[in-house]
């Protein structure tokens, strides 16, 4: 498989890392998934451009939670203990 790369697009602590073959090697950390995808895209066209196979793996994104409802809820809990 040494003609094989594959490119992991996945979220960590807010922003998006590109890695290659599961390595733990950063290649880039990226503010937005877009922004990691269009990244591992483009490495995945020159290696293909270059006759090797290439495969994109994006990790589904972080749920996140809105932030405004997190203060009602503490401000209610602590008035009814």
């Amino acid at each position: 498989m040494a003609d094989s790369n594959h490119y992991y697009v996945r979220p960590v602590a807010g922003v998006w890392h590109v890695t290659w073959n599961d390595s733990p090697d950063l290649i880039s950390s990226c503010p937005s998934q877009h922004e990691a995808v269009a990244l591992a895209q483009l490495l995945a066209r020159h290696m293909t451009s270059q006759g090797r196979y290439a495969e994109v793996h994006v990790a589904e994104p972080e749920a996140r939670r809105p932030t405004w409802g997190r203060k009602g809820l503490a401000a209610g809990a602590a008035v009814a203990a």
